[in-house]
């Protein structure tokens, strides 16, 4: 008999039987000269205190001292390589190759899951009908400060195909979902993502929305989006051309955006998540 996980407090449950517990998540982490803020994205997977995990970390050859940083929590990753690669998306299918998890997403080496994530992951896709969840997430700045609140309501699948309103690094799906839709389009530097979701609801199936905040995204100078602006902006007129909607947005729906403001100007400077709540502390 393997070792115990305590729940509650009150009942025991053995190791070989957390499988029928708990869903595997398979995390993937794609990352190349990320070094400074690498640990943190690392330990925000790790210290989420779920046992059934997969946690894949897919760096490009860095050479800023990241390959420590992976070294120093090996023990708590499942595989991770450091080697050349295509760029950002060919590291995610690199991951998502080896996946066995029965849940699948991506976490970029600068951004973060916040407490209590994976659980609620879990939780939402007890229903089997689920085949992809999305949740709401915080901006953080560099220093790991809350900038804003990301937050919209229930994604239609007209909206999915005329704009990318999903929150990144809180979206999961199926794995079986993963095996019909195929792999992210290495073709993508930028747009990975959008183009994901949108190929999502060409086969029918739309998020649904878990009401919570489950991650963080870095905003800082040397993002991708940041640095290759025009290159997503072509990339995101590329799939809406291939939707035939010559870049017309579909209209926010009015209850979407009143729950937006909401939370974004009328709870700004309220828990949870503040503007200038520390991130970081989170897991220190």
């Amino acid at each position: 008999m393997g070792a115990s996980l305590s729940l509650g407090d009150t009942v025991a449950i053995s190791e070989p039987m957390l499988s029928t517990l708990e869903p595997r998540i398979t995390i993937v982490t794609p990352s190349f000269q990320q070094v400074r803020f690498l640990p943190w994205t690392i330990r925000s997977v790790t210290d989420q205190g779920y046992r059934n995990l997969e946690y894949f970390v897919c760096d490009g050859g860095s050479t800023d001292g990241s390959v420590d940083v992976i070294r120093a929590h090996a023990g708590s990753v499942s595989w991770w390589c450091s080697e050349r690669d295509g760029g950002q998306t060919s590291a995610i299918n690199k991951g998502f190759r080896r996946a066995s998890g029965e849940i699948v997403g991506w976490l970029n080496s600068d951004d973060m899951l916040l407490p209590g994530c994976l659980r609620k992951v879990a939780k939402a896709f007890e229903d089997p009908s689920v085949n992809a969840i999305c949740g709401w997430g915080v901006m953080m700045s560099d220093h790991g400060r809350v900038r804003r609140r990301w937050v919209f309501g229930q994604p239609t699948a007209a909206g999915l195909r005329s704009r990318s309103l999903l929150f990144q690094p809180s979206v999961f799906w199926r794995r079986s979902l993963l095996d019909q839709i195929g792999l992210l389009d290495e073709s993508f530097r930028l747009c990975m993502d959008q183009d994901y979701f949108t190929r999502m609801a060409e086969h029918g199936v739309v998020p649904r929305l878990v009401p919570r905040f489950l991650a963080a995204y870095r905003a800082h100078h040397e993002t991708k989006t940041n640095l290759l602006g025009q290159v997503g902006a072509d990339e995101s007129q590329r799939i809406m051309r291939r939707q035939g909607l010559n870049f017309i947005v579909e209209p926010e729906s009015i209850g979407s955006k009143a729950l937006r403001l909401f939370w974004h100007k009328l709870t700004i400077l309220t828990p949870p998540f503040a503007r200038g709540s520390d991130v970081h502390a989170l897991y220190r």
